[in-house]
């Protein structure tokens, strides 16, 4: 089964600048960079400072900077300098977002915000734990699952909105990861360009983008195809992808915009190694997957229509509906799964600006409404009778069905003298229903309902250049379709439930931005593979008690500035930004496991950019990724992954207009590492030294360069 993968993206182009405090909490994200012009002159806002002329990205952070928590804001035009191939070249440097990558493309990388998504499913769609949005419409399906093969493509995008944890409230997500938000170009600011890259493993991906306006009228469009052979053996990975979105803009204050977008992808699934393995640099494929021909390949196609008013009172009117169909075929070792996915939903939300007592004041409705059902059959494999990847009879047939319903209310009230109170309350109703078509002799239907009431408090502090937030949130998750398939009665599944505490600062103090916060978790139910009293995995159900906390900063500054340069007068500027991610999350009196440690997610992650910039367009840099230490591969804490830490370089010519290219190497002294976990072992050390399950680690990406030209008009 071939293969599928996404994209690496991006190029030159930058219209603006960001020093975004990266730490990621309020203000809006990471520090991107961008060329500045002597004669645009920077505005700041408490942990932000925008130079240039992306009034998309200033909006965007300005909301953000509101928020009395954990944000983030990643400008996608300026990750164009180099290529982008994985969600963790889109979420680099952004504090407490965890990317673990997989594969080298973007099949089957593990995201997680504070925690969620630790254990996953089997299936595609195994990501929990955090709600994505385009442009506002859910991509996740609608049991909550996600899968980063069917949307995430930031060669569409123009921008992304991270809300960590709790601070997801106002866009009515109620999980442990929070809520991202990814926004593409329109025709009024979208980019003209064609754009070619290729590099290191017969790596290849090409673009095409147009936009126009036509008075109240605008269209973008976008066209990508990539492909990529990969570093192991059976490791190829190619899609093409398709966006469209169009608008009018009424006289009487309505605004209707139109999306539409295509995508085909097929992969083949390397596997996993053992740590051996990979220290020795083998290239091999895992025998079994290489065997059994593991891979899938799927199609999806969405579209959605959003409308918005701007009403004389200063409150604004949003509107939305959308539908996706999902088609994948999934050969996983001795199953091939067969499934059609159909998810549509509504949504509104009115935002009310004005004054209560005297004291500015901001409401917002939201409701959204979310209906899915899943098809799907799932057959053997024959590999063993010599015809790997052709189903046989079928073994099993289930309807799944998720039916989803939220309702929340955001109060902001300034107090007076720099305090403003946050208050907010969420509804939310869940149905998921296992309807087993082909075994009607054992019961057909097995469904689980939940609802819950959920609140928030929060404030936040300003005082010139300077902003300390904090707040307390009820978190909740119903039941995902994968836990509904593999915990068997009479288990107990319960939705997970928590309450996070947090509290950081944000700000700045002349060429330095900053931002940090640290967050606490109380966990019940957290959704995990279940193991026996020896550690053995049996299926999925819920823990008792887990804590999940940590520390989330960032920090940019120009050295030049520092030297007492007039650098900016001269278009030149030396930004050097950093991210650190802090993650402690382990059992709370387990009885089988105690205090130990969850696993798969390293303790400590940072990251760290020197990058050289001229308004003309060229630059250059020299990036850091270190891991001290990585994640525990079992429940019992016997085995953990080794550290690593990874050096790039990237030069290259990005004008705002006209040809550039740029050079990107990747892990310059070739070292050997561990990228990412599969977790789900009790006791790694139990294990015989020949055992298969010894192999449960992803490789990291060898030395690589990539090469790229653009032309923008």
């Amino acid at each position: 089964m071939p293969s599928v993968h996404l994209r690496p993206l991006l190029a030159f182009s930058y219209r603006c600048r960001l020093h975004l405090s990266a730490f990621a909490l309020g203000v809006a994200g990471m520090f991107l960079p961008g060329a500045a012009t002597a004669q645009e002159p920077p505005i700041e806002l408490p942990g932000l400072r925008v130079e240039g002329s992306r009034p998309e990205i200033l909006r965007a952070a300005q909301a953000l900077a509101a928020v009395p928590g954990g944000t983030g804001l990643v400008d996608a035009e300026a990750l164009r300098i180099g290529r982008l191939n994985t969600p963790a070249d889109l979420f680099q440097l952004q504090p407490g977002v965890l990317v673990l990558t997989a594969f080298g493309g973007i099949d089957h990388p593990r995201l997680s915000i504070r925690g969620a998504s630790i254990q996953r499913g089997g299936d595609p769609g195994g990501g929990r734990g955090i709600l994505f949005l385009q442009d506002g419409f859910p991509v996740n399906f609608s049991d909550g699952s996600f899968d980063f093969v069917e949307f995430l493509d930031p060669a569409a995008l123009d921008h992304a909105a991270i809300f960590r944890g709790g601070n997801a409230f106002t866009l009515g997500a109620t999980t442990l990861g929070g809520a991202v938000n990814l926004v593409s170009p329109t025709g009024i600011d979208g980019p003209r360009l064609a754009r070619v890259e290729a590099g290191a493993h017969d790596y290849f991906r090409a673009q095409l983008s147009l936009s126009a306006t036509d008075g109240p009228r605008d269209v973008f469009f976008t066209l990508t195809g990539f492909s990529l052979d990969g570093w192991r053996d059976y490791n190829h990975q190619e899609s093409a992808r398709a966006a469209l979105n169009f608008g009018w803009r009424f006289a009487n204050g309505w605004t209707n915009r139109v999306y539409l977008s295509a995508m085909r992808s097929r992969v083949e699934i390397t596997g996993v190694q053992t740590l051996e393995e990979i220290a020795a640099g083998s290239t091999a494929a895992n025998a079994f997957t290489k065997l059994t021909q593991t891979g899938r390949d799927t199609k999806q196609y969405r579209i959605g229509d959003r409308l918005t008013r701007q009403f004389a009172n200063n409150s604004t009117l949003s509107i939305g509906a959308h539908l996706a169909y999902v088609t994948y075929g999934f050969i996983q070792g001795p199953n091939i799964t067969f499934a059609n996915n159909t998810d549509g939903g509504a949504d509104a939300s009115w935002t009310l600006r004005g004054e209560i007592l005297s004291r500015p004041s901001t409401l917002t409705l939201g409701l959204r409404a979310q209906l899915g059902r899943r098809d799907q059959h799932t057959h053997p494999n024959l590999f063993g009778a010599g015809s790997p990847g052709t189903p046989g009879p079928m073994a099993a047939r289930n309807r799944l069905v998720a039916e989803n319903v939220t309702v929340w209310l955001d109060h902001q009230f300034a107090l007076g003298h720099g305090f403003t109170l946050v208050t907010a309350l969420s509804a939310a109703r869940a149905n998921r229903i296992n309807d087993n078509l082909l075994d009607t002799l054992s019961g057909s239907a097995d469904s689980e309902g939940a609802a819950a009431l959920l609140s928030r408090l929060g404030v936040r502090y300003e005082r010139k250049n300077f902003q300390w937030f904090a707040n307390v949130t009820r978190n909740w998750e119903p039941l995902t379709w994968d836990a509904m398939l593999t915990t068997l009665a009479p288990r107990p599944r319960s939705a997970q439930h928590g309450i996070t505490a947090e509290t950081g600062v944000r700000g700045t103090a002349g060429p330095l931005v900053y931002e940090i916060t640290g967050y606490r978790t109380w966990l019940r139910n957290e959704l995990l593979v279940c193991t026996d009293a020896v550690g053995a995995p049996t299926q999925f159900g819920n823990a008792d008690r887990t804590i999940h906390q940590g520390i989330e900063a960032a920090a940019s500054i120009d050295l030049l500035r520092i030297a007492g340069l007039d650098a900016n007068a001269r278009g030149h500027s030396l930004l050097l930004r950093a991210a650190h991610t802090w993650s402690d999350f382990y059992f709370d009196g387990d009885p089988v496991w105690g205090s130990k440690d969850l696993p798969v997610m390293p303790p400590h992650l940072l990251q760290a950019a020197l990058q050289y910039r001229h308004a003309s367009g060229w630059h250059g840099g020299v990036s850091l990724t270190w891991q001290p230490r990585g994640g525990w591969a079992d429940y019992a804490n016997t085995r953990r992954a080794p550290g690593y830490a990874v050096v790039g370089l990237s030069a290259g010519y990005a004008p705002k207009k006209g040809a550039g290219f740029f050079l990107d190497l990747r892990n310059v002294f070739d070292r050997r590492y561990v990228s990412g976990i599969n977790s789900g072992i009790g006791n790694f050390s139990a294990l015989p030294p020949a055992s298969g399950d010894r192999a449960r680690f992803f490789a990291g990406e060898p030395m690589s360069l990539f090469g790229g030209v653009e032309w923008k008009w």
